[in-house]
């Protein structure tokens, strides 16, 4: 039998549209020959998410996505319509979650399987999800970010007012002066090395005098615990003895004492007459003064007050 080219064209340009076809779906990473399960799910918002996306599982290419459309009931909702190859197994209670495949917001259809042991059939719908892209999480850093560089802007601006020409010679002129204190500091702990290294005898006699204390005061602890004790009773003692009384007695006395030296300064009593009034002490000065004179007079004439004689013979 013979073929006509009509025939052989029309089976050469047939064979080169399913090569086409099976390319283009084989770039894309779908096997047309293979057996696919139709299942569904409905998302309140598709961010983005378009037909011929791919279907994941744990980062593995299982299908795609067929076709987007509203659903009827006039909620806003969308229905994607998503072919999973029969190859792999997808539980009856599988999460399609909408994720983000790239860094320039591509977007696939991620299947979180679940515990289920029977398999998605055809036609059934799965649960959906919507997990937040980078993009989202990406914002609020971006935004920090922003702010951050807008006041590192003005810190700079303001560095750059502060540190004027004098102001950055004085800055210098302090740089050079902490140079110089770190070396006075480098030179006086050169000499604090060497008068440490010079009196070393010494201060290993001091140490050792204080080993030797330590030791004494160690070999002593129970005298020292002695001496403790006795001062403690010591204390005890004095603690137990009634100071409250002899104060209060103290007080007392001192009250009285009081009470008496104001009514003398008042001129109360005898003693307080003899202290404020002179007229005592007049009398006094007076009746010295008389006592003076008669003694001066019987200095001088003793007849006139002792009479004596040796024959009774009184005289006037």
């Amino acid at each position: 039998m013979k073929i006509s080219n009509e025939v052989k064209v029309g089976i050469i340009v047939t064979a080169a549209i399913v090569a086409l076809v099976w390319g283009i779906n084989y770039l894309k990473g779908v096997d047309i020959f293979s057996r696919t399960t139709k299942v569904y799910a409905v998302y309140d918002s598709v961010e983005g998410l378009v037909k011929s996306n791919a279907v994941i599982l744990r980062g593995y290419r299982i299908g795609q996505v067929q076709k987007l459309e509203f659903l009827p009931d006039k909620s806003g909702r969308m229905v994607a319509t998503v072919y999973i190859s029969q190859k792999v197994f997808v539980s009856k209670n599988s999460v399609a979650q909408i994720i983000n495949s790239d860094f320039f917001g591509g977007k696939a259809v991620n299947i979180d399987l679940g515990n289920d042991p029977n398999p998605v059939q055809e036609g059934d719908t799965l649960k959906s999800e919507v997990i937040s892209g980078l993009s989202e999480q990406i914002g609020p850093i971006k935004d920090k970010a922003e702010s951050l560089i807008q006041s590192l802007d003005s810190v700079a601006n303001s560095l750059h007012l502060l540190l004027d020409e004098k102001s950055r010679k004085n800055l210098s002129k302090s740089f050079e002066s902490l140079a110089k204190i770190l070396g006075d500091f480098e030179n006086t702990s050169h000499h604090l090395d060497y008068m440490v290294s010079s009196d070393q005898s010494k201060l290993n006699r001091m140490i050792s005098n204080a080993e030797s204390i330590s030791g004494n005061l160690k070999n002593n602890n129970e005298k020292i615990s002695n001496i403790l004790d006795n001062f403690s009773q010591i204390s005890d003692s004095l603690a137990k003895a009634n100071f409250a009384n002899t104060l209060l007695n103290t007080n007392k006395a001192m009250s009285e004492m009081a009470s008496i030296m104001q009514k003398i300064n008042k001129g109360e009593g005898s003693l307080g007459m003899l202290v404020n009034n002179d007229s005592l002490y007049k009398n006094l000065s007076s009746t010295a003064a008389d006592l003076d004179t008669l003694l001066i007079d019987l200095k001088a004439n003793p007849k006139r007050y002792v009479h004596f004689s040796m024959f009774g013979k009184s005289g006037k």
